[in-house]
C-alpha cells in the first residue's frame, strides 16, 4: 500500500512538472537583432533583474536602427494596446539625441503582417499615434 502511494505522488509530482513546463514555454519570445545591432537593442530594453517570480518583461525591444538624428524602434508588447506609454518610456531617454523617434509595436510572436501600432514622436509634434 506504502508504494503505492508512493508511485501516485511520484507520477503526480511529474504530470505537475510537465505541466509546468508546458506552460512556461507555451508563449513564444521575440528573437532580438543580430550582434551589430545588440548594443543600441540592449540599451533601450530594461537593463533591470528580472525578478524570480515574473515571466518575462511586458516588452521588449527586437530592433532598433538609428540614421543621423532619426531612430527606428520594433517592439513586440504583451499588451499592444499601451504602445503610447511604451513609446513614452522608450523616447524619455532619447529626446535630447534625435529630432524623430518612431516606434512600432506589435503582440509578442505574431506575424509581421498583423496590426502594428506606430507611434511617432517629435520635439515639435509630440507623440501621435497611427494603427496600420
Amino acid at each position: 500500500m506504502l508504494r503505492l502511494l508512493v508511485a501516485g505522488v511520484a507520477w503526480l509530482a511529474a504530470i505537475g512538472s510537465f505541466a509546468a513546463l508546458v506552460e512556461y514555454s507555451a508563449r513564444p519570445r521575440p528573437t532580438p537583432t543580430p550582434p551589430a545591432v545588440n548594443d543600441l537593442v540592449r540599451a533601450l530594453n530594461k537593463m533591470t533583474t528580472p525578478s524570480p517570480f515574473a515571466r518575462h518583461e511586458p516588452w521588449i525591444v527586437t530592433r532598433a536602427t538609428s540614421a543621423r538624428r532619426a531612430m527606428v524602434i520594433d517592439v513586440e508588447a504583451d499588451k499592444p494596446q499601451d504602445a503610447r506609454s511604451i513609446a513614452e518610456e522608450i523616447v524619455a531617454p532619447l529626446r535630447s539625441r534625435y529630432e524623430e523617434v518612431l516606434v512600432y509595436v506589435r503582440p509578442i510572436g505574431s506575424p509581421r503582417n498583423t496590426l502594428t501600432r506606430r507611434i511617432e514622436w517629435t520635439p515639435n509634434g509630440g507623440f501621435v499615434e497611427t494603427s496600420y
